[in-house]
């Protein structure tokens, strides 16, 4: 998603930090990634774009088995945080 610092309200709350904006103040950067994390379509920058692509959809249900979203791997036995004020 590009965003131009002139899409910004005129009467926002803090048009000083708004105007230290680069023209650009959001790139964009939409890509399309494969479930084991791997572009399918490169970053696209600086430009507006519609991003297709072909899936393979059969990668899908190997990747599940290897990402973990709910942290069942996560071992509290062999790591414990402890903050001293």
């Amino acid at each position: 998603m590009l965003i131009p610092r002139s899409s910004y309200p005129r009467d926002l709350h803090c048009p000083q930090e708004i105007a230290r904006l680069p023209e650009l103040a959001c790139r964009g950067g939409s890509r399309i990634v494969d479930p084991r994390g791997h572009y399918v379509v490169e970053p696209v920058w600086d430009r507006e774009a519609i991003l297709t692509a072909d899936l393979d959809l059969s990668l899908v249900p190997a990747s599940r088995m290897e990402f973990d979203p709910c942290g069942h791997y996560a071992r509290p036995d062999v790591l414990e945080l402890t903050v001293h004020e």
